[in-house]
This record gives structure tokens, C-alpha cells and sequence, in this order.
């Protein structure tokens, strides 16, 4: 039998494939019959209905976002195992470094989505904290192309074509995109009035994968994807209660995704692989006030033997090296860091499994760091188990919290004369606007600490039970902790001209703690449901003042979501919807968002299909304490797909 063959396996959560009830972790897939069904524009909108995971953006049809799993934004991105965070931006909130969906591909790629909810950093290292996301990409399967047209509110419009196919022992899928939009709007209160800038775009894709199989366990895999994002700020005055907004000018990111990978042992418990893949971000406005890049190479191999029945043992070692540069930031830096990793998956007949696992980090700035980690999973029946693990979890600044405050503070006065970023401090910044009960002393401490940022380190403890009642039901219930030491974040600092400064230091103490509950039914053939409900709680101690605080930057500390399907013949419909509460810094402390989508197959080929995302034009914010920046209103989007 094919291992990959069981009807439920995961690959993400361990690195190699387990089957669901033997693996001690809280685990979601998106299949991409899921993505079909509701025919999700981007994989932001696939993952924002998730329970536990929340997508801060302007909107998720057609936008860039960014994600946090278990209120964390420390979160690893992946597409087909390869990591590709190099994100650049450093004010990511209380929370670490920012994961940027803006770098995943095209929703017509995505075989299945791995959402692993809880701290992996034992086997994927810096920035997998909160969880990991695995992007898995089609493969071609047979000779088809398949076109998408669709049309929606605001002059939104969307053309994609793939084409997948197979020849002897050659495999390839193909996808190319077109997409704009005019400015998005709000609904009109007496808050903001519509429409809001920075929403007007152009997109452009092309993605290529082609795999050559040499064998049933060996493959040649060869991708690449490409996209550009053009995004325009119009003269257009946008009328706040506060403030006014007027600007002229194009943003652009281009983006790019390369890899070649040979795998061996494929089709077993313990496959390999080795692989080299160049990641390639950048950004740059039309009047060149602001230009960055980033690359991130890594160099990857890993290998895996059965020892008897009751050992599975994996190996790996990785080598990155990260390359960024910001013209605005002056700063032109580079960084290279190793990795091993060793994890052994122990059997103890069919019910109890133990997952013991180290990984060892090693850069030139930081050192050597080992992360153990140990996880067991039992199975009280074939209906249940149990799970729990614990671990450390470690994180190293990136290039943009080490270097872009400082070079961007030493850029407003440069020249000044100054010995010492303290004296100058000192000399030209008055209190800050953000808390009366900071005081100039604490700031000047904590600014001085640029450019020394220590690394995150800190432990991560869960525990979960999943249980089937039947073919039709099912429970899952999951506890976590985390606890990050040195914490990484960003604070702002007002000059005495009233211009700000975002600058990174470490807090001594970040907690995080939370559960979250789903539940599923299929009610018949032709109609089921599914209901979810997370929390999570973070809080901190700072070093200057004698008080906690809660942290409110995940956007939904209670989040609830709950869908409604519908299947008959030709007939799909699905009533989606995402609920908040307990924001408390937000001018909107508590939502309800519901979307609609629903699809006719005229054939076997071809469909029409209907999407309303916020049809009850609630005005929300997707940020967790802006109040101002609200997600788009109601939006209707109509089209079609044709296959031959």
C-alpha cells in the first residue's frame, strides 16, 4: 500500500507523513476541494475562516495579509517545505516578526494547506513559535487547462488560466494570472467615509512546476513563481473625524520563488529529500522615496530509516543566508545561519507514541542554541486520543528589527554632532504620545539597546484530545502556553517636532496562553456544519513599570467561526462566518463578519459561481487596536471557470 495513500496524513507536523490519529499536534488541512467549493480568492481568505488563525489585511479577497495562529504572529511560512519569511518589516506589534501572505501563490497552485497550531521550533527553528503553515502545490495529474473569469463590486476583475499535464514520466502545472480593482470602499459612518486609498491595484503571476519522476521513490521537482503587486495611492481625500488623508503615488512589490529539489524514498514512512531555493522579495514606490530588498537562499537535506517497527528516526541540516537592503533605512546587511536537526518517532504497540527531537541553530551574531522538544500521543480507541507536548522555542532578530530604527533615527539627524545615541535622545525627543506613565529615562534605555537585541527564547507546553463519535461527528479540544523570554517588539518614540520613530528592543516577558474547540457534523447527504470558538490570552511584564498588561494585537482575543454547507447535484453553497469579541483597545471591540458563496455546474466542466464576502456591510476593523483602518464593505463577486 502507498503510505501516501492513508485518507488522513499530514506531512508539516512531523517533516515526514504521519497519520492524523498518531500525531501529537493540533493539526487543520485545507484540501483543495475546499478551496474549489468556496472558491477563495487567495490563500489569506482560505486560512482567515480557520479556527484559531486570524488575518490582519484590508480584505481578504484580493489582499495582501498578515497571519497569526494561536494570537502569535510568530508564525513560519512554507511552500513545499522551504521556508519563506524574510519579511523586513520590524513593527509587527507586541507580538515578533510579521508573516506577509503577500509571498503565496496563486490559490489554483495549492494542492492543500498544513495548518500546525503550537510551537515547532525544534524542527523548523526561527519564527515557527505560533505554528507553521505549508503551502503543498499541485502536481499535474492528467491533460487539462482550466480558465477563471470574474468580475465583482468596485471594478474588481480576475482572469487566471492553468494548465496541467503528463507525458511518460514528466509532470507539470502551469498557472498565469491577470488581476485590478479600483479603490475598495467602507461602509459610510460617521467614523470614516468611503472609499479608502492604498486598495487600488494591479496583479500579475506565473507559476511553473514540473516534476520528473525517475521512479516510484525517486523525483526530480523543479518551480518557479513570480509576482508582481502594483498598489496605488490616488489624489483622492479620504475624511477621517481626525484626520485627512491626501496622496499621489504607486507602490509596487515584486516577488519571486525558485527551487530544485531531488527526493528520494518517496512513497515511504521516512522519505528524503535534498533541495536549494532562492526566495526574492521587493518593494519600491514610483518617486523612489522608499526601496528595499530582500533574498533569503537555503541550501536543505534530510533523510529518514525505519529501525525495526517501532522506530522512525529523521535527520536534517539546513544553511541560510539572508541578504537585505533599504535605501529609506540605510542599511545594506547580510546574515548566514545553520541548523540540524534530529527527531525520533517511537512506537510502543498501537496506542502510545513518543516523538523525542533536538535541534541545534548556529549563527556567527548569536552562537549555538539547542531546542529540545518531546511530544506523546495516545490512542484510547480508534475513535480517540490524547496528546501533549512540550518544548523550547527560539528566535533570532531579523536584519530589519536590528537595523532600521537605529539607521533611520541616526537619518533624521545626521550630522548632529552628537557622542552618543543618548545624548541625543535626550537633546531632541520629548515624551511620547503613547503613555503618560512612560517616562523620557525609560526610553533612552530601551533605544539604546538597537542593534544588541538578545534572541527570544522560551518554552511552549499543550495538551489536546480529539474524539469521534461516529461517521458524522467530531470533537477537538486544544490547551496551549507559551511563555518568550527577551521578547522582541516595537515601540515609537515622538521627536520634538512631533515626527515619530518605531524602534525594537527586548521585553523581558511575553506569555500566551488560550484554548480553542471545534466541532463538526454532517447532518445528511446534502447538508453539514461546523462551529469553532479560540482564545487567547497574552500578557507581559515590562521591566520599567511595576503593572501588567494585556496585549491586544492578535485582533481576536475570543474569536469565534461557524459555516453552514450545502451539497446537492449540481449545487454548492456555503455560509461562512468570523466573529471577534473582547478587543479592548479597538473602536470596534467586538464583530460579526458573514460571507456567502454559492456554485452551479452546468457540466462537468464548467461553472458559475456567486461570492458576497461581509454582506451585512458591518464596519470592522482587520487590525487590532486601529481606529481607523476598516476592512471593506460589502462585496459581490460573479463568475466562471471552463475546463478543456
Amino acid at each position: 500500500m502507498n503510505y501516501l495513500e492513508l485518507v488522513d496524513y499530514f506531512v508539516t507536523a512531523e517533516r515526514i507523513p504521519s497519520n492524523r490519529w498518531d500525531t501529537p499536534a493540533n493539526v487543520t488541512v485545507i484540501t483543495s476541494q475546499e478551496i474549489e467549493d468556496n472558491h477563495y480568492q487567495t490563500v489569506a481568505e482560505a486560512l482567515s475562516h480557520v479556527n484559531g488563525v486570524y488575518i490582519s489585511e484590508f480584505g481578504r479577497r484580493d489582499t495582501i495579509g498578515y497571519v497569526n495562529i494561536n494570537g502569535t504572529n510568530r508564525v513560519l511560512l512554507l511552500i513545499d517545505g522551504h521556508r519563506i519569511n524574510i519579511s523586513q518589516d520590524m513593527r509587527a506589534g507586541e507580538n515578533g516578526t510579521i508573516s506577509n501572505l503577500g509571498v503565496i501563490p496563486s490559490v489554483k497552485t495549492v494542492d492543500r494547506i498544513e495548518i500546525v497550531k503550537g510551537s515547532a521550533s525544534a524542527l523548523y527553528g526561527s519564527d515557527a513559535i505560533g505554528g507553521v503553515i505549508n503551502i503543498v502545490t499541485k502536481k499535474g495529474t492528467r491533460n487539462e487547462t482550466e480558465v477563471d473569469m470574474s468580475w465583482g463590486s468596485w471594478n474588481r476583475q480576475k482572469y487566471e488560466i492553468t494548465n496541467q499535464g503528463v507525458k511518460d514520466k514528466l509532470n507539470w502545472f502551469v498557472t498565469a494570472g491577470l488581476g485590478k480593482s479600483k479603490a475598495a470602499e467602507r461602509p459610510a459612518t460617521d467614523y470614516v467615509s468611503a472609499p479608502f486609498e492604498n486598495t487600488e491595484y494591479e496583479d500579475r503571476d506565473i507559476s511553473i512546476r514540473l516534476e520528473d519522476k525517475f521512479s516510484d521513490r525517486n523525483s526530480l521537482n523543479v518551480s518557479y513563481m513570480n509576482q508582481t503587486h502594483d498598489f496605488y495611492k490616488i489624489n483622492r481625500e479620504v475624511k477621517f473625524t481626525y484626520r485627512r488623508n491626501s496622496s499621489n503615488y504607486m507602490y509596487y512589490t515584486f516577488l519571486q520563488n525558485a527551487s530544485i529539489e531531488y527526493r528520494f524514498k518517496e512513497n515511504t514512512s521516512t522519505p528524503g529529500w535534498i533541495r536549494y531555493f532562492n526566495v526574492y522579495q521587493k518593494g519600491q514606490t514610483d518617486s523612489s522615496i522608499y526601496f528595499s530588498k530582500s533574498t533569503l537562499q537555503g541550501l536543505e537535506y534530510q533523510n529518514g530509516w525505519e529501525l525495526g517497527d517501532h522506530h522512525k528516526l529523521i535527520a536534517g541540516l539546513e544553511g541560510h543566508r539572508v541578504e537585505s537592503q533599504c535605501e529609506a533605512f540605510g542599511y545594506d546587511e547580510n546574515r548566514n545561519d545553520l541548523a540540524s536537526y534530529l527527531q525520533d518517532t517511537i512506537s510502543l504497540g498501537n496506542k502510545l507514541t513518543i516523538i523525542p527531537g533536538v535541534r541545534y541553530d548556529y549563527g556567527k551574531e548569536y552562537g549555538g542554541n539547542w531546542s529540545p522538544k518531546i511530544a506523546v500521543n495516545y490512542r484510547a480507541d480508534d475513535k480517540t486520543k490524547f496528546y501533549a507536548s512540550w518544548g523550547r522555542n527560539y528566535r533570532i532578530p531579523s536584519i530589519g528589527e536590528l537595523f532600521s530604527n537605529y539607521s533611520w533615527f541616526g537619518r533624521i539627524y545626521v550630522g548632529s554632532g552628537y557622542d552618543n545615541i543618548a545624548d541625543l535622545i535626550n537633546e531632541k525627543l520629548s515624551y511620547p504620545q503613547s503613555s503618560s506613565k512612560r517616562n523620557l529615562a525609560s526610553e533612552i534605555v530601551y533605544f539604546s539597546q538597537i542593534q544588541n537585541l538578545k534572541p527570544e527564547k522560551g518554552q511552549n507546553k499543550t495538551f489536546g484530545v480529539e474524539h469521534d463519535f461516529d461517521d458524522k461527528k467530531s470533537i477537538a479540544l486544544n490547551v496551549f502556553y507559551n511563555q518568550v523570554d527577551n521578547a522582541v517588539v516595537w515601540d515609537t518614540l515622538y521627536t520634538d517636532s512631533r515626527e515619530y520613530v518605531n524602534y525594537s528592543y527586548n521585553k523581558p516577558q511575553l506569555k500566551n496562553r488560550g484554548v480553542e474547540v471545534t466541532y463538526r457534523q454532517k447532518v445528511n447527504d446534502h447538508w453539514s456544519f461546523d462551529v469553532g470558538f479560540s482564545q487567547a490570552t497574552i500578557e507581559t511584564s515590562h521591566a520599567t513599570f511595576d503593572y501588567d498588561t494585556f496585549l491586544d494585537t492578535n485582533g481576536q482575543p475570543k474569536g469565534y467561526r461557524a459555516g453552514i454547507h450545502y451539497k446537492c447535484g449540481s449545487w454548492r453553497a456555503n455560509l461562512l462566518g468570523i466573529m471577534a469579541s473582547g478587543r479592548r483597545y479597538n473602536r470596534n471591540p467586538e464583530y460579526a463578519v458573514f460571507d456567502f458563496n454559492a456554485s452551479y455546474d452546468f457540466t462537468d466542466r464548467a461553472t458559475m459561481y456567486l461570492c458576497a464576502t461581509n454582506f451585512t456591510d458591518e464596519l470592522y476593523s482587520n487590525s487590532s487596536s486601529s481606529s481607523y483602518n476598516y476592512a471593506p464593505g460589502r462585496f459581490f463577486q460573479i463568475g466562471a471557470t471552463y475546463k478543456f
